[in-house]
């Protein structure tokens, strides 16, 4: 299965934009907590506070994601935003997409860099209509390794 991805609006300045050719997962968590649990190699998972949101936290860090829904279409397009601070503040911080089936990483695409806010609109191929898929936003920012897991199902 090929799952590819157009993406690269960035939201603040020094983002870069690249165009990813992917596949995914779903792993969504559904429980909301304030610290979410550390998952191997140090990283921290995710948790769902709201629906479209995903946040997760280490220390003063803390990312969240906003997607539009979990049940993208088909050559529409999706936007995705994300928020990272420190203390509160907003972080320098650099995210890479994972896509996920079966919950193993398939591919790896996309760098990007920014302060803050950044957005980005995918557009999901047919490829990718009815498996369930789990798009991985991984976060960098001040030491911190941030996994934020959206589940998704792209229909037509």
């Amino acid at each position: 299965m090929l799952v590819g991805a157009c993406g690269g609006s960035g939201g603040s300045s020094g983002s870069k934009a690249a165009t990813p050719s992917t596949s995914s997962t779903p792993t969504a968590a559904a429980a909301a907590t304030a610290q979410a649990p550390s998952a191997p190699g140090g990283e921290v998972s995710s948790t769902e506070p709201a629906p479209g949101f995903v946040r997760a936290s280490s220390g003063n860090v803390t990312a969240t994601m906003h997607a539009s829904t979990h049940r993208p279409r088909v050559n529409a397009r999706w936007p995705i935003s994300f928020l990272v601070t420190s203390a509160g503040k907003p972080a320098d911080a650099k995210v890479e997409y994972e896509y996920l089936f079966a919950g193993q990483v398939v591919a790896r695409r996309s760098h990007y860099t920014f302060k803050g806010t950044f957005h980005d609109i995918f557009t999901w191929p047919s490829s990718a209509v009815g498996y369930p898929l789990t798009f991985r936003a991984v976060m960098k920012a001040g030491g911190a390794t941030l996994n934020l897991d959206y589940s998704v199902q792209v229909v037509r």
